[in-house]
């Protein structure tokens, strides 16, 4: 009797075909994104990303049956589009304008780091024990042609960027660094390897990728927030589209109150989290309490860049 179950080979040719569909639809409504009303273009961007956010969902209930090769074929497809979609969204949609609660400003007093290492690729400087960032690099991978700034493999410092208008940020191999992000508006942020860290950055026009951040606090504003291999986080957060973690476990997710974007949906309390697709709520993250909330707001409202490190998870 033959079996009504298909093989790994016929549900992998299944899957191919059905991600090239829902790969094309989404790049033919990008293509039609500048010929559509710019009042139209929030709702279009957002459906364009859910359908990206769904095909990536699918991708991750299809590991079993496809090879690994394949799959990260696919994955890479996959960053291509939320990159496309980025670029849409900066090209075509004004600035989204945020505005922040009064900050209640603090003396800093901070001895000079010694041994101070940063990425070659950035010009740096340090004035009262901050590292400051004055100006950008063209990045030379061929999959990005955008400007980065990149901070890497530092730990004991407090990193504060002067300037960083539509910029990428990439922070790699930190422990216990505070990095304030709050000097313009940066394009999106990249986080690998990071250990018992502060970030924050208030304002994300596109997307926020981590992979690999432990013990750690973050707090920014974006449209799009994804968050792998992650472990003992405390998140504030103000983003456009649902929130998605995968290898992921003890996170705790508030709003950015300090954070105020008009005419927008928080969806901080809506993660979606790719382990665990059962209806019930994941065990691997849940939202803070009232208490947690104001307690992290207030401390990065008031507190000094300095300061900031008492908000490190134990």
């Amino acid at each position: 009797m033959t079996s009504l179950e298909p093989s790994a080979t016929e549900a992998s040719n299944k899957f191919w075909h059905e991600f090239k569909a829902e790969r094309l639809a989404i790049e033919t409504a990008l293509q039609r994104s500048p010929h559509l009303p710019k009042p139209k273009l929030p709702d279009h961007f957002q459906t364009i990303l859910q359908n990206i956010n769904n095909l990536e969902k699918q991708l991750t209930q299809a590991t079993e049956f496809i090879p690994s090769y394949d799959e990260r074929q696919y994955a890479r497809q996959i960053k291509e589009l939320g990159r496309a979609l980025d670029t849409a969204r900066a090209n075509l949609t004004p600035k989204p304008k945020f505005t922040f609660k009064s900050r209640k400003q603090k003396p800093q007093t901070q001895k000079p780091a010694d041994d101070t290492t940063c990425s070659t690729t950035i010009k740096e400087k340090e004035k009262d024990g901050i590292i400051q960032s004055t100006s950008s690099h063209d990045n030379d991978d061929d999959d990005d042609d955008d400007n980065v700034v990149s901070f890497s493999d530092m730990s004991d410092q407090c990193i504060q960027p002067e300037t960083l208008d539509n910029v990428d940020v990439l922070l790699s191999n930190l422990t216990r660094c505070t990095i304030v992000l709050t000097s313009g508006q940066v394009s999106a942020l990249h986080i690998k390897n990071l250990s018992q860290c502060v970030v924050i950055c208030h304002s994300i026009r596109g997307s926020v990728l981590m992979y690999g951040f432990i013990r750690s606090v973050i707090a920014v504003g974006c449209h799009q927030f994804r968050m792998h291999d992650a472990k003992t986080v405390h998140v504030l957060l103000n983003v456009s589209s649902r929130p998605i973690i995968e290898d992921s476990s003890d996170i705790c997710v508030g709003c950015y109150e300090a954070l105020n974007i008009p005419n927008s949906t928080n969806y901080y309390d809506q993660m979606e989290d790719f382990n665990w697709l059962k209806k019930q709520a994941s065990p691997n993250w849940r939202v803070m309490d009232s208490t947690e909330t104001r307690h992290y707001n207030q401390s990065i409202t008031h507190d000094s860049p300095s300061q900031l490190s008492s908000l490190l998870c134990n």
